[in-house]
């Protein structure tokens, strides 16, 4: 399989983003990665390490709160994980030449140091052929997610209240790497503040702190759509894309009992939705066309589509958890 160099793409600041919430997503990318690095997946590993370096480089230390007093603790943590990426970094680049002799992943790994991070930012991507199951931006065939069915209506049941009301409920589906298969084994409402056409997650340092306590990897996302139809919403959009931007198989579930086709399961086209949402600095509810435009990775495709590596299991020897913060 031909290999091709390129730089890990950096991401635009959005000042609409909290600090704390580019916090969590630098987490939960490290969680993954040792993830990666308990099941010998050097290249994701490497992948994820790399974005991290390159979010708190270049994208954290834009941001307009970033130098504020207040904000200290967060930034001595962003430098701690981009540390600890780093160091992992330099540890396995002779283990990914040995495996790789005609292809390096990275270009230079540096000295750390607290005021500037060194430049990382060389990844190796595989070729591969389109299909639906193939993430092509990365290079890697899509991994099967496998997700109980029931757990589908338990949270929906779990919304009934919200829904009645006309509010929005979302929840984290969590889980596990077992053997190159995303097993969904958790479902996790956290504290939230719900309207009718959007859902905000609050108190993340909890829902961190579950996650990593019980050994848990973000797999995606469920929330409903009381009174609206079945689809991604261009706010719905923009919270995926920070799922999907540290897990490509990261699935987006919206629950719409009003609608005919009531469940649908997606994820952003990458190359295209997810890349061009991930460069939008726009906020809130905003018109986002239902193709990628000319000009960018990706032009033509759709913004986002149904998942095809989405296994739903209705063996009820099969257990899942269910941890409600509310």
């Amino acid at each position: 399989m031909q290999r091709l160099f390129e730089r890990v793409e950096s991401v635009p600041v959005n000042p609409y983003i909290s600090l704390r919430r580019y916090l969590y997503t630098v987490q939960q990318a490290y969680v993954h990665a040792k993830q990666y690095q308990r099941e010998g997946n050097l290249e994701r590993e490497a992948l994820l390490l790399l974005r991290i370096a390159t979010l708190v480089q270049k994208t954290v230390s834009k941001h307009p709160d970033y130098s504020k007093v207040q904000n200290a603790n967060i930034i001595k943590e962003f430098r701690l994980y981009a540390q600890l990426a780093i160091k992992r970094l330099e540890e396995i680049k002779p283990l990914i030449d040995a495996q790789q002799n005609t292809c390096e992943i990275l270009s230079t790994a540096g000295t750390m140091r607290e005021e500037l991070l060194p430049t990382i930012l060389q990844e190796s991507v595989c070729s591969a052929t389109t299909s639906p199951n193939t993430l092509s931006s990365f290079g890697m065939k899509a991994r099967t997610m496998q997700l109980h069915e029931e757990m589908l209506f338990v949270f929906e049941s779990m919304a009934k209240k919200n829904t009645k009301n006309n509010r929005e409920t979302c929840g984290i589906l969590a889980g596990v790497l077992q053997n190159h298969l995303l097993v969904v084994t958790s479902l996790i409402i956290p504290k939230q503040t719900g309207m009718s056409d959007s859902c905000e997650m609050l108190n993340e340092e909890e829902l961190f702190a579950l996650q990593d306590k019980k050994n848990l990897m973000t797999l995606g996302w469920i929330h409903t759509h009381p009174q609206h139809s079945c689809f991604l919403s261009s706010v719905d959009v923009h919270t995926h894309a920070g799922f999907q931007w540290i897990l490509p198989e990261a699935i987006a579930i919206v629950i719409a009992p009003t609608d005919r086709q009531r469940i649908g399961i997606f994820n952003l086209t990458h190359p295209g939705g997810l890349e061009y949402t991930m460069q939008c600095q726009q906020r809130g509810h905003h018109p986002h066309p239902e193709r990628v435009p000319k000009g960018f990775l990706g032009e033509g495709k759709l913004f986002y589509e149904n998942c095809h590596h989405v296994e739903l299991i209705r063996d009820h020897s099969i257990r899942y958890e269910v941890y409600d913060l509310r």
